[in-house]
C-alpha cells in the first residue's frame, strides 16, 4: 500500500454549485446538479477518447511547448501495453514554474474512458505528487471539472480513499506529504509523478518501486531540470533523466533543449 492517513473523495449530485471542502479529515469533491451520463451526453457532453485527444492537440500544438510530441508517445506506451509487454519510463523536462496539470489531466480522462470497458481484469493508473495541498488537491479538481465540462459528471464514481472509477478503469491519486491507505492492486497501465524534481528517490523506492512492476506498465515523469537546492540532486527526477539520457533500453527523454524530439529512445 501507498500510505496511512485518509482523505476521501466524495460526489454529491444534489450540489448547486461545484466547490471543494478541505478538512484534515476528509476532502470532499462535489460536482454540480443535473449530471448526465457519458453515454446519454449531448453535443459538446459526448465524451470519447478521440474527442479527449483532440483537444490536447489543439492546445498543445497553439502553445508551442511540446507536449503534443510527448502525448503522443506516451499514449502509444500505455495503448500498447498489451503487445509489447515492456516497462517504459519517461522524463519529460519542464521549465521553472511550467504546469502539465491541464495536458495530465487531459490524460487521466482519456485512460479512464478509453479502459472502462476493459475486460482484462481492469486498468488500473496512479498519479504520485509531492504535496497534497499544491499538487494532488488541485489535479484531483481538475479531472472532476474536466468530466463536468465533458458532460460527463455522472460517468465516475468514487471508488476508496482519494480514487476514480469509470467502469474497470480506476485512477489513484498519491501524496508525498499527506500519504492515505489503499489496498487497490498494483497500477498496471500508468505510473504518473508530477514534479519529480522534488520527490526523493529513496522515498519512491520505498513507496513507489515496489508497486511499479506490472508488465507493459508506462511510468511518466514530469520535472524541472537542474532545480537549485538539495532537493533535486537527490530526486527521483535526476536520477531517471539521466538513465535516459544514457541510452537505458526502454527509456525515452523530452527536452525542450532538443526541440522536444524523443532521446534515448531504445
Amino acid at each position: 500500500m501507498f500510505d496511512t492517513r485518509t482523505v476521501v473523495l466524495n460526489k454529491r449530485a444534489k450540489a448547486s454549485s461545484e466547490e471543494v471542502k478541505m478538512s484534515p479529515t476528509a476532502t470532499p469533491i462535489v460536482t454540480p446538479s443535473s449530471p448526465q451520463s457519458i453515454e446519454g451526453a449531448k453535443g459538446v457532453g459526448v465524451l470519447s477518447p478521440v474527442s479527449i485527444a483532440s483537444g490536447v492537440a489543439k492546445k498543445s500544438v497553439s502553445t508551442a511547448d511540446g507536449f503534443n510530441t510527448a502525448w503522443t508517445h506516451i499514449v502509444q506506451s500505455v495503448t500498447n501495453r498489451a503487445s509489447h509487454g515492456d516497462a517504459n519510463l519517461i522524463t519529460v523536462d519542464l521549465a521553472p514554474g511550467e504546469s502539465a496539470q491541464e495536458f495530465s489531466t487531459r490524460l487521466r480522462m482519456l485512460l479512464l474512458v478509453m479502459n472502462r470497458a476493459d475486460s482484462s481484469g481492469g486498468s488500473i493508473s496512479a498519479t504520485v505528487s509531492p504535496s497534497f495541498k499544491d499538487d494532488t488537491y488541485p489535479a484531483m479538481l481538475a479531472l472532476v471539472k474536466g468530466f463536468e465540462s465533458s458532460g460527463a459528471s455522472d460517468g465516475w464514481k468514487p471508488d476508496g480513499p482519494r480514487s476514480i472509477r469509470m467502469g474497470n478503469a480506476k485512477h489513484l491519486f498519491v501524496s508525498v506529504d499527506m500519504p492515505v491507505a489503499d489496498r487497490s492492486p498494483s497500477p498496471n497501465t500508468l505510473i504518473e509523478i508530477v514534479a519529480a524534481h522534488r520527490i526523493s528517490s529513496e522515498w519512491y523506492d520505498q513507496r513507489v518501486s515496489p508497486r511499479a512492476s506490472s508488465a507493459g506498465l508506462t511510468t511518466v515523469m514530469f520535472g524541472v531540470p537542474n532545480a537549485p537546492g538539495s532537493e533535486y540532486a537527490n530526486s527521483i527526477f535526476k536520477r531517471e533523466r539521466t538513465k535516459n539520457l544514457s541510452g537505458r533500453p526502454g527509456g525515452i527523454h523530452f527536452s525542450r533543449q532538443l526541440n522536444w524530439s524523443a532521446t534515448a529512445a531504445v
